[in-house]
């Protein structure tokens, strides 16, 4: 039993000692019905309060003219969240760490920020609207599918994303439909899920063979 727990142990210690990769992303233009897909099992999308176990903070619903815009391919009837200059918000998880969040951005300028966070709110990577749409420009074109998209951040090894911060040096910087996906077990619960495959292993081992005596 001592080695069982000394292998859990070293496990545990491996899953927190390897060196992190990076949050890589992947984008698909906006439309319509990649709007209304980015909406389902969201856990922040504006149109009502924001589920249990996560966070919005700063940011705005009330759109301002000239400053703001609905993303392309949502409902005139749309709420969405929105970033003016110098200004920022965050959407995280406040229970849990995942390995996929989505966000689906709208008229994205090159002067947008998007930081994914990991455990303790840690900054893992930091993209600009011009990384997220290259090679296209990010012009912050309002009816362009190219400028409006679905972006969906993935942890690399051994990393756990608890949300994303959103800041932006020109007005504005719109998204919604925030879905984080992929929970990621604590470590303690590595630890025991290891455990128990040690003691699995370690019973099969133990058993006893099975002999046939051959009847004459």
């Amino acid at each position: 039993m001592k080695t069982l727990l000394a292998i859990a142990a070293a496990a545990s210690a491996m899953l927190s000692a390897a060196p992190a990769s990076a949050v890589t992303f992947v984008t698909v233009n906006g439309s319509a019905d990649v709007f209304a897909a980015s909406a389902v099992g969201a856990q922040a999308t504006f149109d009502k309060a924001v589920d249990a176990g996560f966070s919005v903070i700063g940011g705005s619903t009330q759109a301002v003219a000239g400053k703001s815009a609905n993303p392309f391919g949502a409902p005139d009837s749309n709420i969405y969240l929105y970033v003016l200059a110098n200004g920022s918000a965050t959407v995280s998880s406040v229970a849990s760490a995942f390995r996929n969040i989505s966000v689906y951005l709208g008229s994205i300028d090159a002067g947008n920020k998007v930081e994914v966070l990991g455990l303790g709110g840690s900054v893992l990577k930091s993209f600009t609207g011009s990384d997220l749409i290259a090679p296209a420009s990010a012009t912050g074109n309002q009816t362009a599918a190219t400028t409006n998209r679905l972006v969906t951040f993935s942890a690399g090894n051994n990393e756990q994303l608890t949300g994303l911060r959103f800041t932006s040096n020109v007005n504005s910087l719109e998204l919604d439909n925030v879905r984080f996906s992929a929970a990621v077990p604590e470590p303690a619960t590595w630890a025991m899920m290891m455990l128990g495959f040690g003691v699995v292993g370690y019973a099969l081992r133990r058993r006893p063979t099975m002999r046939l005596r051959q009847l004459i």
